[in-house]
């Protein structure tokens, strides 16, 4: 016997050209549905981030306009006038009180005769009061 007389015959007759262009069409419209919702979770998404940047924007747009009365008041302008030009009201004293010299330095930076403390030994001094 031949081998080819045992492989059965495949013959295209109507009903079977119809089951493989539905076939076709079935997976056709899967591809295109699965675009299509792949497409709208991209969008889902995007809308998403668009709105939290939509309410940080209007934060800061909010801040601002707060920022912009602020600056309006006569509390800020009598604030600046003090701070940048020196200016003072009329009978009013300026007094400077000079800042403690010999504290400014601490004791834990090392002299240039003493050796330098280590880390647990600070640390100690620390804890024990003896700054």
């Amino acid at each position: 016997m031949n081998l080819l007389s045992r492989i059965p015959r495949f013959k295209l007759t109507g009903i079977r050209i119809f089951n493989i262009a539905g076939l076709v069409v079935v997976v056709y419209l899967v591809v295109v549905l699965a675009q299509t919702i792949k497409s709208n979770y991209d969008l889902g998404r995007q809308i998403t981030s668009m709105k939290a940047q939509m309410s940080l924007l209007q934060d800061q747009n909010n801040q601002l306009s707060y920022n912009i009365q602020y600056f309006k008041t006569n509390s800020y302008l009598d604030k600046e006038a003090r701070s940048q030009l020196g200016l003072q009201l009329p009978g009013e004293h300026v007094i400077i009180i000079p800042g403690d010299t010999a504290s400014s330095t601490p004791s834990q930076i090392a002299t240039p005769g003493a050796p330098a403390k280590s880390n647990f030994q600070q640390w100690l001094a620390f804890l024990s009061g003896n700054n």
